[in-house]
């Protein structure tokens, strides 16, 4: 394997994980709470249970009664964040057409779909790698340093997601 496509696997890769970690982090909670269950199935929960001693000295003691009424916490529900999609116009160029689907949850690019991805020549090998790159970047200018090769597909990409992000 040459050294080019382990340089780019690698940041793939990388890409990939800083992404999912980035979603995992972002992530909202649902305000689900729990409600404590009763364990011990020999007593019933209701009847409370006497233990008198036979010594007249002793008063008889009663275990307390067990709360049957769940306990809820008031929860900050967050105002539901909007999820949007917008297609760009299709870009025309040197080797093909690109025309891309962007999703956006609130201000984050959550998706980058690709409607249309012509490339002649292998130059189509790089549309991963470029979504890769503006999903991390959550813009259309990241860093393109480390493509060769794809410099027309690379711009072509680049006007499309720049495209669909002014639909927004």
């Amino acid at each position: 394997m040459r050294k080019s496509t382990q340089a780019l696997m690698g940041l793939a890769s990388l890409a990939s994980v800083i992404t999912g970690w980035e979603i995992g982090a972002s992530a909202k909670t649902t305000g689900f709470t729990t409600t404590p269950v009763a364990t011990d199935t020999n007593t019933p929960v209701d009847t409370p249970t006497d233990t008198a001693t036979a010594t007249p000295s002793t008063k008889p003691t009663t275990t307390p009664k067990p709360s049957t009424s769940p306990t809820t916490s008031p929860t900050n529900t967050p105002a539901p964040v909007q999820t949007v999609t917008r297609t760009s116009d299709p870009v025309y160029y040197r080797f093909g057409t690109v025309q891309l689907s962007v999703t956006k949850s609130g201000s984050t690019i959550t998706d980058i779909s690709l409607d249309q991805a012509g490339a002649t020549n292998g130059r189509g090998s790089a549309f991963p790698y470029l979504v890769q790159q503006a999903l991390a970047a959550q813009s259309a200018n990241f860093d393109t340093s480390m493509m060769s090769g794809a410099t027309y597909t690379t711009i072509a990409f680049q006007q499309a997601l720049d495209n669909a992000l002014g639909k927004f």
